[in-house]
């Protein structure tokens, strides 16, 4: 048996537009379907891959909003700033109200969210692999209920599953060792949880270059990606 494991956004769904929406309503206030600003949501792309966990997008709004005309390295130094000087009760607020509103905006209006999400050709190339020879596990922060409504019957373990795990590598090193697979690929679109997973005994990790990588980092396609699996 082979495992693979798979992050959900950037790698299966581009959910980066329903994030933005939602960020910039609970942060700003903006009406949830108001246009996207294209300069606002250019710079909201480009700095994503600094945010693994939803609590992070408050200080990717703070930095985008409050400070202007910053370097890429300026960009980032504020950001790891507040990182390492959190702002706990704004944070908490903000992440509550991020995930109640982005239940409310499923729950109430499906059609809107999938507009904002987009399908990557990876979902299709995965939905070919031999299921009898693949274990295939979505393994993201995002709410459970949200990666199910998109129709996937794959195992899925949610942000309420890793709720007390600090990085993916946790609970990829326990599945391992409890289900022992012959190899295993770990694709993810975010460097911060593949790295801790370096060392995990017949893992491969796969940086998805498709999704929002670090500014200066190269990953794989698609094309390569699932060739990879399915050598």
């Amino acid at each position: 048996m082979i495992t693979v494991f798979l992050d959900f956004d950037g790698v299966l769904f581009d959910t980066l537009k329903e994030a933005f929406v939602l960020c910039r309503h609970v942060y700003l206030g903006t009406d949830i379907f108001a246009p996207i600003e294209p300069d606002l949501y250019s710079k909201f792309y480009r700095y994503k891959f600094l945010v693994f966990n939803s609590w992070q997008y408050f200080y990717l709004m703070k930095v985008l909003t409050e400070y202007d005309k910053l370097s890429d390295k300026e960009f980032v130094s504020k950001y790891n700033y507040y990182i390492n000087n959190r702002l706990r009760a704004e944070e908490d607020v903000f992440e509550k109200s991020y995930m109640e509103k982005r239940k409310w905006l499923i729950e109430n209006y499906p059609d809107y969210v999938d507009k904002l999400e987009e399908k990557f050709p990876f979902m299709d190339m995965i939905n070919t692999l031999d299921k009898v020879k693949y274990d295939i596990v979505i393994v993201s922060r995002k709410n459970s209920f949200a990666i199910r409504r998109k129709g996937i019957d794959y195992k899925i373990v949610g942000k309420e599953e890793l709720a007390n795990v600090i990085n993916k590598s946790e609970f990829l090193e326990t599945y391992m060792k409890k289900h022992n697979p012959e190899k295993a690929f770990f694709v993810d679109d975010n460097s911060h949880n593949l790295i801790p997973c370096k060392d995990i005994k017949n893992l491969t990790c796969i940086l998805a270059g498709w999704g929002n990588i670090g500014i200066d980092e190269v990953g794989y396609t698609q094309e390569q990606a699932f060739d990879l699996i399915k050598e």
